[in-house]
């Protein structure tokens, strides 16, 4: 298990402060490349950032505000493409071990399109996983079950695998944490883990509300450790708090 602490966008865009508070917990990040990012930053700019991370591991998460992989509009499709392909650039720069998108996938606007979405969802992501030398994780987000990112990744090459948001699922899922990780447990390469209390997207450290945590490390042992466990928090006090959890379950030190 390889652990990173989340960086939001808009704190990047401010400084790398961010970024140093994250690495000095001992742990790598995860670099949210938001649409601004990529509009504002230059190749020098991920160059720095690039050293400043050093030899801890780096992951990247794609922008997907407005943008939808599988978007039937040629406009919007056109756009999430630019974007996808200028965090490819952004990556490779930062040599991110993986690469996380969202789907685009929300049952109530997608479902009564869905062969169509589904169709042009592919074609995005095999174009992404064409052009990235590095593993391509799908976040659930909406999702109510596996189905959908299960269909995504028979249709796509085996670089092309999942990233379970914990955290999503105990909104969203209406099947348990247990079938999701049984269902992907060959191709789980990234973990979101951040807690919530069912009813909103709090992205609360680990423990602070209704993840069953037991349940969770127990399911953990059953996998293969080589994933990346990003703590998705909003705060370095709350990805502090989300690896001392960590530290107590598990017996993952700080390096």
């Amino acid at each position: 298990m390889k652990v990173v602490g989340h960086v939001p966008g808009k704190e990047l865009l401010k400084s790398f402060k961010r970024v140093e508070e994250v690495l000095s917990l001992g742990i790598g990040v995860e670099i949210q490349l938001a649409s601004e990012i990529l509009d504002r930053f230059t190749l020098k700019d991920f160059g720095a950032l690039r050293k400043l991370i050093g030899n801890r591991t780096v992951t990247v998460h794609a922008p997907f505000l407005d943008l939808n992989p599988g978007a039937t509009d040629s406009l919007v499709l056109k756009a999430t493409r630019k974007r996808f392909k200028e965090t490819l650039v952004a990556a490779k720069i930062l040599e991110a071990e993986t690469i996380v998108f969202h789907t685009g996938y929300h049952p109530a606007k997608v479902d009564p399109i869905y062969e169509e979405w589904f169709e042009r969802a592919v074609e995005t992501f095999e174009e992404v996983a064409e052009r990235t030398p590095c593993p391509v994780a799908l976040e659930n987000v909406f999702d109510r079950s596996p189905v959908h990112l299960e269909r995504l990744l028979e249709s796509l090459p085996p670089k092309v695998g999942v990233c379970i948001d914990v955290g999503h699922l105990n909104l969203f899922s209406e099947v348990p944490l247990s079938d999701w990780i049984e269902r992907f447990k060959g191709r789980i390469f990234e973990f979101h883990v951040h807690d919530n209390g069912g009813e909103k997207d709090e992205h609360a450290p680990i423990g602070s509300g209704k993840l069953d945590l037991d349940v969770f490390f127990s399911l953990l042992e059953k996998i293969p450790d080589n994933y990346i466990f990003n703590l998705e928090n909003k705060s370095v006090d709350d990805i502090k708090s989300s690896l001392e959890v960590l530290r107590r379950k598990t017996e993952w030190h700080y390096r």
